[in-house]
């Protein structure tokens, strides 16, 4: 069963998800040879972390997003942007109409087959699919082994489930996808500014977390916090932006 994210806060995933290296957005921008009449497809757009990243380069964007509450949030916070109803695995645009579909932190809850089938048939010749994973990178020594301890908690607790493995997976993406070209790689470092009291808050809003029974989830949430009250007010989190890029290939002829 897919996990729903209107179960979660669209106003803390909003404030407190992990947001994507200006670089890496401006990477896949050249490569796809985005222009300001491009058309970018944000699919599972969540409240537009990655949406807003691409607004600014002065192209169209497109979200699909499925849950209705973050949805909404996206409308009201990036109007340029058209918000739709929808799913990876039907886009609701037509054939050949996007130069580019990216996904921020999200191909994990996909069916992979059909996603890669149906962002293939709305790309046009030569256009771009991106796949965005905000990862945690080495932290600051005074920081480490209190979000280390945090760590180990939350990985004692949500244990191995299908949303933690699927998300791993695509650590180690497909080479080669049908219909596309060969993959290409980078990552690029960033780093972002929280204040350690709203960190049960942000793990609040991932899915593997907002997805476990009561008592559970409360319980862990409330232990996060503890161990958050040990840590400096502010927080500098080292992070990174991956970006895993193909181009719908054209056959020969």
């Amino acid at each position: 069963m897919r996990f729903s994210f209107e179960s979660v806060d669209a106003t803390h995933y909003d404030e407190l998800r992990p947001t994507y290296a200006p670089e890496a957005v401006r990477w896949v921008a050249d490569r796809a040879r985005l222009e300001p009449a491009s058309l970018v497809v944000d699919l599972a757009a969540g409240t537009g972390q990655l949406s807003r990243r691409f607004v600014r380069l002065g192209v169209r964007v497109v979200a699909v997003e499925p849950a209705a509450n973050m949805r909404a949030l996206l409308a009201t916070t990036l109007p340029d942007v058209t918000a739709l109803p929808g799913t990876a695995e039907a886009i609701p645009l037509g054939d050949d109409e996007a130069d580019a579909v990216v996904v921020g932190n999200a191909f994990h809850h996909f069916d992979a087959e059909a996603a890669f089938a149906e962002i293939r048939r709305v790309l046009r010749r030569e256009g771009a699919l991106a796949l965005f994973w905000a990862r945690t990178d080495r932290h600051a020594d005074g920081l480490r082994l209190g979000i280390r301890e945090i760590d180990e908690v939350v990985e004692r607790e949500r244990g191995s489930t299908p949303i933690v493995e699927a998300y791993r997976a695509w650590y180690e993406p497909p080479e080669h996808v049908e219909g596309f070209t060969t993959l290409e790689r980078r990552s690029f470092p960033t780093t972002r500014t929280m204040a350690s009291a709203r960190l049960a808050d942000l793990f609040a809003t991932s899915s593997d977390i907002a997805s476990l029974p009561e008592p559970q989830r409360p319980r862990l949430l409330a232990r996060i916090g503890e161990l958050a009250a040990d840590l400096p007010e502010t927080l500098e989190l080292a992070e990174r932006s991956d970006v895993q890029l193909w181009f719908r290939d054209v056959p020969p002829g």
